[in-house]
């Protein structure tokens, strides 16, 4: 069986491999954000917690938590600048740093524990964020990737792979919405 894509690798795609018949639990998923390959390092997500993040964000997406605008907080700065106030330590922009899991995307269990990725509402507009941890060592410049998105591609991609593997597992998952 070939696997199933979802999205595109230009702003969010999922590649989803086949069923695993010895191990129902997991399963591999390639995700791409910004044309960056998230989850070159670990491409095996367990099933239960994937449905259940993937779920989460999406009814974070459908209260529309996520994407409010707050120029209060971020005035004029454009995406870049708070992504670099999300993962930096400043003394300058503490407090911004207190909101930036408020922001945080892309948080679909190990497989992503080394990509910083944020949903950023800023000038009218909602960007991704998305750098990966660990490949600039300090001599090097920061590969931030940044792009305007929109939240219902986003949320078609996440939604369709949802369904895919939820349809695909047998387990429990009366944790959907």
């Amino acid at each position: 069986m070939l696997n199933q894509l979802f999205g595109s690798r230009e702003i969010l795609q999922f590649e989803v491999g086949p069923k695993e018949p010895e191990n129902a639990s997991m399963r591999r998923v390639d995700i791409y954000a910004l044309n960056l390959h998230v989850t070159e390092k670990d491409n095996h997500v367990y099933v239960p917690n994937f449905m259940f993040r993937l779920d989460r964000t999406l009814v974070s997406f459908r209260k529309k938590t996520r994407l409010e605008q707050r120029p209060d907080v971020f005035g004029e700065l454009g995406p870049k600048d708070i992504h670099l106030i999300f993962t930096e330590d400043s003394d300058e922009h503490s407090d911004m740093q207190d909101l930036s899991s408020l922001y945080e995307f892309l948080h679909f269990g190990d497989i992503t524990l080394d990509v910083w990725s944020y949903l950023i509402p800023a000038q009218g507009r909602l960007y991704l964020s998305c750098e990966i941890r660990g490949h600039q060592k300090n001599t090097t410049p920061r590969d931030i990737h940044v792009a305007e998105v929109h939240a219902e591609v986003l949320s078609q991609a996440m939604a369709d792979t949802l369904a895919l593997v939820a349809s695909e597992y047998d387990g429990d998952k009366s944790f959907l919405s």
